[in-house]
């Protein structure tokens, strides 16, 4: 199932014209490619995607993980969203809600959800959120941040959360540089680690 579910979702991603973001993540204890894919339909259907590809230097390991929706206002902002969280160690469909918006320079992305682990054969709840800011600075420059906050829950404990951070410069061209963080807690206990780094990216 792993091995279909994610070339048919990136396969979709890049069939159709939608807002797409890069960004290649150089830490201390790792290096990521993080992926975005954003399509608004002329209908009330949205798509939302998010992959990242990621090598980490302690253990030699390489980890994808592919977090999809796909997404039906039935409000301004609101939504039923359904989708499907596909990582190497889990797969964990969801069923909630959305909040898009996008008002100026802010824009956000909200997902609460009920999921459930293939894994571990039990219900759970999940939360995503990416939040992007860009004032402008000047004619030539504006101020990019990024963050990412995802967490999963049993119904009975905390299983994992991560936060991404970015914080740095947009060019006209929508290039971005600038220095990263990535925080991750597991379990009640939320034993945490915390990887800092530098990033570039582009957004078509």
């Amino acid at each position: 199932m792993k091995k279909i579910v994610f070339p048919v979702a990136f396969l979709f991603s890049y069939g159709a014209t939608a807002q797409i973001s890069v960004q290649g993540y150089a830490g201390i204890k790792e290096t990521e490619v993080l992926g975005i894919f954003d399509k608004d339909f002329k209908t009330k259907w949205n798509y939302f995607a998010l992959g990242t590809l990621s090598y980490e230097y302690e253990s030699k390991k390489w980890n994808a993980e592919l977090y999809q929706n796909l997404n039906y206002y039935i409000g301004r902002n609101w939504g039923i969203s359904g989708g499907v969280h596909v990582s190497a160690e889990d797969v964990m469909p969801s069923l909630g809600f959305a909040f898009i918006k996008e008002k100026g320079d802010f824009g956000i992305n909200l997902y609460p959800a009920l999921t459930y682990s293939f894994d571990g054969k039990e219900m759970g709840f999940g939360l995503y959120t990416l939040m992007e800011y860009t004032p402008r600075i000047n004619e030539r420059f504006s101020l990019y941040s990024m963050l990412i906050i995802d967490s999963d829950f049993s119904l009975k404990e905390h299983q994992m959360s991560n936060q991404v951070i970015r914080l740095g410069i947009e060019t006209q061209k929508k290039m971005q540089f600038g220095i990263g963080s990535t925080v991750s807690q597991t379990g009640n206990n939320f034993e945490t680690t915390i990887d800092f780094g530098i990033f570039i990216g582009k957004k078509f």
